[in-house]
């Protein structure tokens, strides 16, 4: 994030993170890893008390969606947990019925254009896979690769 924003509304944006990757009964480790990720990036900690209970609570007792984003007033900070809820949804490279239907939720709370919502999906499930076939090629240009 390129500027300061209210720490209410920084927790808000974690815990509506939380909740997408959530939604469809169970949290991956890349789910959960790029939730941390996401929480340093927007300069909080996964380990303070407040965030981590917040998540946790979120995991385990999912609160509605639009409960959580009506907190976000910040059209630049909608614009961001947008493509991070996206992109949390995706980590585990597929998206589920129901983490759909969040992402799709916020953005249409948020006043967004909700049919930009299965572009950027796809889009981000295709750069997945971009990257995990990147990884596959340079692992065979490793020594001991047999290659």
């Amino acid at each position: 994030m390129t500027r300061e924003y209210p720490r209410e509304q920084l927790l808000a944006f974690a815990q509506a993170m939380a909740n997408v990757a959530a939604s469809d009964g169970r949290v991956t480790e890349d789910e959960r890893q790029h939730l941390d990720d996401v929480v340093v990036g927007i300069g909080l900690s996964p380990r303070d008390e407040q965030v981590a209970a917040l998540i946790e609570r979120e995991f385990q007792k999912p609160s509605r969606l639009t409960d959580i984003i009506s907190k976000i007033e910040i059209r630049e900070l909608r614009v961001s947990l947008l493509r991070m809820l996206v992109e949390v949804a995706c980590a585990d490279g597929e998206i589920a019925n129901e983490e759909r239907a969040s992402v799709k939720e916020a953005a249409s709370a948020f006043g967004l254009d909700v049919s930009i919502v299965d572009e950027l999906i796809d889009w981000t499930l295709a750069s997945i896979k971009l990257e995990q076939r990147e990884r596959e090629i340079m692992a065979k240009l490793q020594p001991g690769s047999g290659v």
